[in-house]
C-alpha cells in the first residue's frame, strides 16, 4: 500500500511537463500584457504630433518641386497618423490587455497545481487558458484587420493598387485565423495526450499475498 501511496501523491512526469510549458506562457502572458500597455505610451512619447517637427517649416521661398515634395510629406504623415489613432480608437490594446491578465493569472494559478499533481484542476485550467488565448487572437485580429493592414493612403487612388491592397487583406485575414485555429488545435492535442497519458491506472492494487507467512 505504501508504494500505491508514493504514486498517488508524487506528481506525474506529464504533468510535470505541463506545468514547465504553462510557467512558459505564463510569461507570454505577461510580456502580452507589458506590451500592450507600454506599446501606445512608447509610440506617444516619441512620435511628434506635427510634420514640421520632423521636416522643418514649410519652405515658403523654396523651389516649387520643394514645396510640392514638403506637402507631399505632410499628407503621408497626417493619415500615417490618422492611422494610428484609428488603431487606439479600435481599443485593440486595450483588449489584449485584459485577455493577457487573464491567462495571466490562470497560467500562474495552473504551473503549482499541476506540479502538485492535480490533474483534474490543472488541465482544466489549462485547457482553459487555451480557450482564451484562442478568444483573444481571434479579435484582436479581426479588430485590426478591420482597421486596416495598412493606412490607404491618399496616393492609392490614382493607381489601381487598392483593390489588390483589399485582397492581399483578405487573404491575410483568412490565412491569419487559420493558422490561429490551426496551431491552438495542436496545444489542444497535446492536452489531451498529456490527459490521457496522466491518468491514474486504478487497476494496480499492492495486497499482501497470501501465500506469503505472516511473521509474529
Amino acid at each position: 500500500m505504501e508504494r500505491v501511496a508514493q504514486g498517488i501523491l508524487s506528481p506525474n512526469p506529464w504533468l510535470k511537463g505541463t506545468s514547465i510549458f504553462m510557467s512558459l506562457m505564463f510569461l507570454f502572458s505577461v510580456g502580452t500584457v507589458i506590451s500592450s500597455i507600454a506599446t501606445p505610451r512608447i509610440v506617444d512619447a516619441i512620435w511628434p504630433d506635427d510634420w514640421e517637427e520632423v521636416a522643418g517649416p514649410y519652405p515658403e521661398n523654396g523651389t516649387a518641386d520643394e514645396m510640392h515634395e514638403w506637402q507631399e510629406g505632410e499628407a503621408f504623415w497626417d493619415e500615417t497618423r490618422d492611422y494610428w489613432d484609428s488603431i487606439m480608437k479600435s481599443k485593440l490594446f486595450e483588449i489584449s490587455a485584459v485577455f493577457g491578465f487573464l491567462l495571466t493569472l490562470i497560467s500562474a494559478a495552473s504551473v503549482p497545481i499541476l506540479w502538485s499533481g492535480d490533474r483534474d484542476l490543472g488541465l482544466k485550467l489549462s485547457y482553459a487558458w487555451v480557450a482564451i488565448m484562442v478568444l483573444n487572437q481571434l479579435i484582436t485580429t479581426i479588430i485590426y484587420y478591420n482597421v486596416g493592414f495598412m493606412p490607404r493612403y491618399s496616393e492609392f487612388g490614382e493607381t489601381d493598387s487598392l483593390p489588390w491592397i483589399d485582397l492581399v487583406e483578405s487573404v491575410s485575414l483568412a490565412f491569419s485565423l487559420g493558422q490561429i485555429l490551426v496551431c491552438n488545435a495542436c496545444l489542444v492535442a497535446i492536452l489531451i495526450v498529456v490527459s490521457a497519458r496522466s491518468k491514474k491506472d486504478e487497476q494496480k492494487y499492492d495486497l499482501s499475498s497470501g501465500f506469503h507467512i505472516s511473521e509474529r
